[in-house]
């Protein structure tokens, strides 16, 4: 049977508030009998065998007491109010049940990314996860959704992101971001960048659109040393990391 501990872990990656993830564990307990409650004591516990810092229980109390989807229940005991409970339902329920893939530096190490952006930095997380899993042609999409939103990142960062737009006010897809990137003066890649892009968005347009190919390990092995370089110095480029 899952575990709160199980929850939390499968939880880790979301960008909860402190408060929000002693709500979301409250929920859990809650999920089948949406009148069970926990003690801030038992709440703190229960995140400390997570591997949380150590908890302090008066404090978790005043959260939940401030908190407006929470409830007393008994001497000192919350719970969910049931009104409150189908938005979290929404929120959480994808996560019961879910198994969590150890963080990895597999495709592309995480200090690369680190510091930059939380969404950067969570599709790099689904990149290394989907190598991990065996889920290489996810691989090769996300790795190509990373490089075409670090394009868009430099030009953004020089203000001339009209430059790869179209006369919607959409951005390019792929192919058209590397050839604004190609064309556009002041920005400037090296050959191993330049060869690291063309390799991921062949992959990724092969991954994401040809119904008889399949991506496999070797596949991402041979373009996985490009992959980083380009992200590296797209980075740089955009000013994210210095």
């Amino acid at each position: 049977m899952e575990q709160p501990s199980d929850f939390l872990r499968a939880i880790s990656a979301l960008e909860l508030t402190y408060r929000e993830r002693v709500v979301a564990l409250l929920w859990w307990h809650g999920r089948e009998d949406q009148n069970a409650s926990r003690t801030p004591k038992e709440l703190a516990e229960e995140l400390e065998s997570a591997g949380y810092a150590k908890q302090t229980t008066s404090r978790l109390r005043q959260y939940l007491k401030a908190d407006k989807t929470t409830a007393k229940s008994g001497t000192d005991g919350f719970r969910i109010k049931i009104d409150k409970r189908a938005a979290l339902d929404e929120l959480y329920q994808p996560y019961i049940g879910f198994v969590p893939v150890p963080p990895s530096d597999s495709v592309l190490p995480r200090e690369v990314v680190a510091g930059s952006r939380g969404y950067i930095e969570s599709v790099t997380r689904q990149i290394n996860a989907s190598y991990d899993s065996g889920l290489y042609d996810c691989c090769a999409v996300m790795c190509r959704r990373l490089l075409e939103t670090l394009v868009i990142e430099v030009f953004e960062s020089k203000g001339i992101e009209a430059q790869i737009k179209d006369a919607n006010g959409h951005y390019f897809m792929f192919s058209g971001l590397l050839g604004a990137l190609e064309k556009t003066s002041g920005i400037s890649l090296s050959r191993n960048s330049k060869t690291g892009l063309a390799d991921f968005k062949r992959l990724g347009d092969l991954s994401a659109h040809n119904r008889h190919y399949n991506a496999k390990k070797p596949d991402i092995d041979l373009v996985r040393p490009g992959l980083r370089v380009a992200a590296q110095e797209l980075l740089s480029l955009s000013g994210l990391i210095k």
